[in-house]
């Protein structure tokens, strides 16, 4: 019985090749997209799931209150906390403090030169780091983390830095004198590289003496493991007792620190604090992606309804003929079911080389990589096989019970009921694919538009026309090499200035778009020391001019300000922002030029810094967060990171080899790199700028499908009225007024879906849009503008129904029974 079932199925199937087609090409688009939605949704989802009992593992975070108002909710912390908290948490096994550095590394090389790199990802960890996490040793062992001026490797570092050689054992310096970093280190141990699903993203981990900590400044990030089945809410509640024990003796009476225990595994996605040690996903993001997923498979099913519905007409004489040799409904429903499920299957084929087709460019678009072997990985053929069987079943329970309610009688006489119900679900399916259509044009448009804003939108500072070359890396030509680094520095930036199409050059320790990890505890003369760690930012005196930076108060950085020995003369000046203003205290940004701040070192020695300036606030990061408080000081030859070089020239590629000549005439030794700030500064966008370009294409895979099902419903339309069409074209009607005929009942469809679709809109857009501290308010142009294009898609497609219908032959329609 099942063999004539499949057999019967397929033959239909056959015989309507033209509808086949159809289903399968919805069917198989639409189960693709979903194939890579979900690819896209797991990766965003696993973040740090790798680890083991990742759900024991948190992070400690810290918010920090003035005058019992909010001024930071911080993923960094004290240093010590690593250190202590296992003291007061007996049900925590585990506790790790984690410094982020950017550092030069560098190695003896096999003829006697040094080989240097800029590394960006430097961890400073403690001996616990891998009893908290689980990253892979491939050589050495975690216990090695115990010995102090250790170093462990990343598999791609070692061989970036040794080649072929066996690293463990020898001996390699890392460097960072802003930070006061130059360590020789041994090499300890090779780990696996960092999986692209971690938060945490490091090329070396590196352990030093001190591992004490400090409750002075919060510069780094705290881990801790729980015990399985430990109350959380608990532990939580007694952090305020834990803090307190250790943080009274330095507390002002108006600064209150309170801690968090933030789940590890809901970093990635839903983090929204400063100072996050990467660069995090959006948790809103991935459900709007799964929302799309679903409602794409949902109209691709819909549309195998709607075009089924159409071609039981043909099969109208079939149905009516197995009713009457006693036919059960059950058995029907198996026929319609076994149909849907081969075309289900084809389709799933169809997606599976879809998947393979374009895995490339969704990987390009994504950044992650798309698994080929389906059949080994539960997570993709689970939800494949659901989707077989289901949208099988419920797309054809429909088609096969109206087709089986009708009276075999009526059926064979030709007289098939064609309302009730039957319209009133085609008209509801229908009216929900518009209805989704529209929604995803106006969010394709809105997301669009918020992007542009954020990216055009004057963020205080002129990024246009400035190449960024990154200081030598080697070290004797680094910032190690003092006084005559300094000097060629000078050198390098006068050569530069000697060619027209270059307008100025200036250095700087860091550049916008990078989080400002150079940290001081800077307070007013003779005020408490609140705790609190201030952005430091070295710059050169042509920085202010060169990036177009309003002044407020004061007077601006000058070279005659820097003496021969490379250090600012007489009172040290620095600058501040107007943010810095406001956390310092002081009333106005006038009343600031001329005071001091103080900051000290780790042997308590203070030093003094005199306000010489104050200029206006500019988005050092990206716009969703808030405006730091930044002390500037003047360059010295320790501090210099970066060179920006502003050109005028059109001809980039001439002033980049231009510029890369005079860098290797003064840095011989050391790699010449270069980017383009502006692009580097919308990185920071990335996350951003991905979601609007997946949003964007499943979008139009959405309405693809969509268009797929307004064709069949408007040649089951044209079925239906085909006399009334033919009598109309006897009698003269034009090609015009046939298209009304056909389309008026969907203009209804669509004013009434646009209606639904712009609140369902808006809403959802609000919520997205609430993300952003600098947002663009809802344009309902956009809302308008959607209905437009889904009245002009129906009008494309119904009207080249309506001009084949015009060249039929009306006497063969008037003639059908």
């Amino acid at each position: 019985m099942l063999k004539n079932y499949l057999k019967l199925a397929w033959r239909t199937l056959l015989k309507n090749k033209y509808f086949t087609i159809i289903n399968i090409t919805g069917i198989g688009i639409g189960i693709a997209s979903c194939l890579f939605i979900v690819q896209y949704v797991f990766f965003e989802s696993d973040f740090d799931k790798f680890h083991k009992d990742s759900d024991l593992i948190y992070r400690v975070t810290q918010s920090r209150f003035e005058n019992n108002m909010l001024v930071e909710n911080s993923a960094m912390n004290f240093s010590a906390i690593g250190s202590t908290i296992k003291r007061y948490f007996p049900e925590i096994t585990a506790a790790t403090s984690i410094g982020k550095q950017d550092c030069i590394v560098s190695v003896d090389g096999t003829y006697g030169d040094i080989k240097s790199y800029k590394e960006n990802e430097v961890y400073f960890v403690d001996e616990n780091f891998l009893d908290v996490f689980n990253f892979k040793i491939l050589r050495g062992g975690k216990k090695a983390l115990k010995l102090p001026n250790s170093i462990f490797l990343t598999k791609s570092l070692a061989k970036k830095l040794f080649g072929k050689e066996d690293p463990i054992g020898k001996t390699m310096r890392i460097v960072n004198f802003n930070q006061g970093t130059n360590l020789e280190l041994v090499v300890r141990a090779i780990l696996e590289d960092v999986p692209a699903n971690s938060h945490l993203q490091f090329t070396c981990l590196v352990t030093t003496a001190d591992t004490l900590g400090s409750w002075h400044f919060i510069d780094e990030y705290a881990y801790v493991k729980f015990l399985p089945d430990t109350n959380i809410e608990n532990s939580n509640s007694k952090l305020s007792g834990y803090i307190n024990k250790y943080l009274g003796d330095h507390s002002d009476g108006t600064t209150n620190i309170q801690l968090a225990f933030q789940p590890i595994e809901s970093i990635h996605l839903y983090s929204d604090l400063t100072k996050e040690i990467s660069v995090n996903g959006n948790g809103k993001f991935v459900w709007f992606m799964l929302l799309i997923a679903s409602l794409i498979l949902v109209i691709a099913y819909v549309n195998y309804i709607n075009l089924s519905t159409i071609k039981s007409m043909d099969r109208a004489k079939e149905v009516g003929l197995r009713r009457t040799f006693g036919s059960q409904k059950g058995a029907l429903i198996m026929q319609f079911f076994l149909e849907s499920l081969i075309l289900s299957f084809v389709g799933i084929i169809i997606a599976i080389i879809l998947v393979l087709l374009f895995r490339g460019g969704f990987e390009g678009l994504t950044g992650i990589k798309v698994t080929s072997f389906f059949w080994t990985d539960f997570k993709i053929w689970l939800p494949l096989v659901t989707i077989l069987v289901l949208g099988s079943f419920l797309s054809s329970l429909y088609p096969a019970y109206l087709l089986s309610s009708y009276n075999p009688v009526q059926i064979l006489k030709g007289k098939l009921p064609i309302g009730g119900s039957g319209i009133f679900m085609r008209k509801c399916l229908v009216l929900f694919q518009f209805v989704i259509s529209i929604s995803l044009i106006i969010g394709t448009f809105t997301i669009y538009n918020q992007l542009e804003y954020m990216r055009k939108k004057d963020i205080g500072i002129n990024l246009e026309r400035t190449i960024i070359v990154p200081a030598p890396s080697n070290n004797f030509e680094s910032q190690m090499g003092g006084r005559n680094f300094y000097q060629k520095m000078q050198a390098f930036r006068a050569s530069l200035e000697e060619y027209p199409e270059i307008e100025s050059v200036t250095s700087a320790s860091s550049i916008p778009g990078i989080d400002l990890n150079w940290t001081r505890p800077y307070k007013r003369k003779n005020a408490v020391n609140k705790n609190n760690m201030y952005a430091t930012f070295s710059i050169g005196p042509e920085f202010v001019d060169q990036f177009e930076i309003g002044m407020v108060a004061g007077k601006k950085f000058t070279r005659d300000m820097i003496s021969v020995n490379q250090v600012p003369t007489g009172n040290t000046p620095i600058l501040i922002n107007e943010a810095a203003v406001n956390a310092f205290g002081f009333e106005s940004a006038e009343k600031a030029v001329g005071e001091f701040l103080t900051d000290s070192n780790g042997s308590g020695v203070e030093f003094e810094y005199e306000i010489i300036g104050v200029i206006k606030n500019f988005n050092q990061k990206s716009l969703k967060e808030t405006l730091t408080p930044i002390v500037f000081r003047l360059e010295d030859g320790s501090s210099i990171e970066y060179y920006a070089v502003k050109v005028s020239s059109q001809n980039m590629p001439a002033s980049i080899s231009r510029i890369e000549k005079s860098f290797k005439d003064n840095f011989p030794a050391s790699p010449f790199e270069y980017f383009f700030l502006d692009e580097f500064f919308n990185k920071q966008y990335k996350v951003d700028q991905q979601f609007g370009q997946i949003f964007t294409v499943f979008a139009g895979l959405a309405i693809f499908i969509t268009c797929l099902g307004l064709f069949g419903l408007t040649l089951f339309t044209s079925f239906q009225k085909a006399k009334e069409i033919a009598i109309r074209k006897v009698f003269g009607a034009s090609v015009f007024s046939l298209l009304m005929l056909l389309i008026k009942d969907f203009l209804k469809l669509i004013l009434f879906a646009s209606a639904i679709a712009w609140v369902l809109s808006w809403w959802g857009l609000e919520q997205w849009l609430q993300g952003y501290s600098t947002r663009i308010g809802i344009n309902f142009l956009f809302f308008g503008l959607a209905t437009l294009i889904v009245i002009s898609i129906a009008f494309i497609i119904i009207g080249a129904q309506s001009w084949k219908i015009n060249k039929n032959n009306p006497l063969k329609a008037i003639k059908q029974e």
